[in-house]
């Protein structure tokens, strides 16, 4: 059978980037698409093996983990080593997962257009039937995901850090799945914190703005209680944790008051895995 390299590295883009966005949902991690893209071409790029001769087993096997590695690195960035092993053991297991059921599809189906060999297949077959195959397959990714979330912990006070601006402050956060803010734009989630906690951290503009000091750059996101109705600006931080877990969220800052215990609500769904 003739394979065309053009619709091999086409294919295997596709496949790529619905293997990382799987992993990025599953483990809670953020993922642009930037990185996204990138970790699906260097997939893509790899799977060109399929042009040699048979592989052993453990040779696809050690091929796959080095070509994982580089793409977990290229999807998720620089993490700590404990971090990185579990988005690379977490991708290693969504792509051998994939491939496997590739290889039941191969061994016991054989359609007419298929190759599946060294690891990576290849279809003479219309994009649209593997975008639809593809995308069952990432609604059942959310699906387990979404039983998963479901057994989160609720009402539980943690200690959040974050890091922005050069400094760091450490908070008692409450994990609340009712907090379901997120930045229009981004759709990353939005921790509430009160003003007068993280002024540290907290840039000018966004200190401005809620003193009534008009300013630009800002970006506002609306929040809804049950008692009021309010546009509160958020802005990124380098880095939070919480209860030593890394977390992808936007930082809130608002005025009104909380619980005395308490000084920022988060959605237990940002903390990574």
């Amino acid at each position: 059978m003739t394979v065309y390299i053009d619709v091999l590295v086409v294919l295997n883009l596709y496949i790529n980037f619905f293997l990382v966005r799987s992993t990025a949902l599953i483990t809670r991690r953020e993922c642009s698409p930037k990185r996204c893209l990138l970790a699906a071409v260097i997939g893509s790029l790899g799977s060109l093996v399929i042009l040699l001769p048979e592989l052993p087993f453990f040779a696809v096997a050690f091929e796959k983990t080095i070509l994982g590695g580089f793409m977990v690195l290229a999807a998720f960035g620089r993490q700590k080593p404990v971090d990185y092993a579990v988005s690379a053991l977490f991708f290693l297991v969504v792509s051998f997962s994939f491939a496997g059921l590739m290889m039941a599809l191969w061994t016991f189906i054989a359609p007419l257009g298929m190759v599946f060999t060294n690891g990576v297949a290849y279809f003479d077959i219309p994009l649209v039937a593997v975008a639809a195959f593809t995308a069952a397959a990432y609604f059942t990714v959310k699906l387990v995901k979404y039983f998963a979330d479901k057994r989160l912990h609720c009402n539980k006070i943690c200690s959040v850090k974050i890091t922005a601006n050069g400094a760091e402050v450490t908070l008692r956060g409450l994990s609340d799945t009712g907090n379901g803010l997120c930045d229009i734009i981004t759709g990353l989630p939005v921790i509430i914190c009160s003003a007068d906690k993280i002024r540290e951290i907290a840039p000018q503009n966004v200190l401005d703005y809620l003193e009534g000091i008009a300013g630009g750059g800002i970006r506002l996101v609306p929040l809804k209680t049950i008692s009021s109705e309010a546009l509160i600006p958020i802005f990124r931080a380098d880095k939070i944790t919480i209860d030593g877990k890394s977390a992808a969220a936007f930082i809130g800052v608002t005025k009104n008051p909380m619980q005395s215990e308490i000084d920022c609500i988060f959605n237990p769904k940002i903390i990574s895995i």
